[in-house]
């Protein structure tokens, strides 16, 4: 259905699968059923809301949604919220080489959202940190929400991850429709 509004990842995601690469995908997010129910328990669904898609998990999401943060989940996409207090945002994720060639060596291109600066942990490889700064520099924000990509790269496979940012309504950010679909 078109609405001729332009698309965010909020609408497209991160993209379509690709059967045929996806049997040699290079780097994964190693994610398993638990953490992707937990990422559900920490966006407020009920154990009883889970079970709907066949899951039996007693009463996991009481006991999980005090420990975890959607943000904290493996998942490829990261979404960063700024709070009125414009503090850094860290998210950590870890990737597992899966690619025909294990020895491979993946580098990161990052791709800063309007009005963020990015820093990533040098040190880690598989295991890292990204931490996401606004920027106090006068840069303007047009919309309540920016968006950008981390690429990871061998020379032969791509894994990118979208970035979603969410800022506080301010005077900074217009007054037109705030929607996830405009930007």
């Amino acid at each position: 259905m078109s609405t001729g509004r332009a698309s965010t990842p909020f609408v497209r995601g991160a993209g379509h699968v690709d059967p045929n690469r996806a049997v040699d995908p290079g780097l994964v997010y190693d994610a398993g059923a638990d953490d992707y129910i937990a990422f559900l328990c920490a966006l407020g669904y009920t154990s009883e809301q889970i079970a709907v898609h066949g899951l039996t998990i007693d009463d996991y999401c009481s006991a999980t949604r005090a420990t975890i943060n959607a943000s904290e989940s493996n998942c490829p996409a990261f979404s960063v919220l700024f709070d009125s207090s414009y503090g850094e945002v860290t998210q950590g994720r870890v990737v597992r080489n899966v690619g025909s060639n294990v020895t491979a060596t993946y580098t990161a291109n990052f791709e800063s959202p309007g009005g963020v600066r990015v820093k990533r942990d040098a040190a880690a490889t598989h295991e890292y940190e990204v931490t996401f700064q606004p920027r106090m520099d006068g840069s303007q924000i047009t919309n309540n929400y920016t968006f950008r990509s981390i690429e990871w790269s061998d020379g032969v496979h791509r894994v990118t991850s979208p970035v979603a940012v969410t800022w506080p309504t301010s005077p900074v950010a217009t007054t037109r429709d705030r929607s996830p679909n405009n930007t």
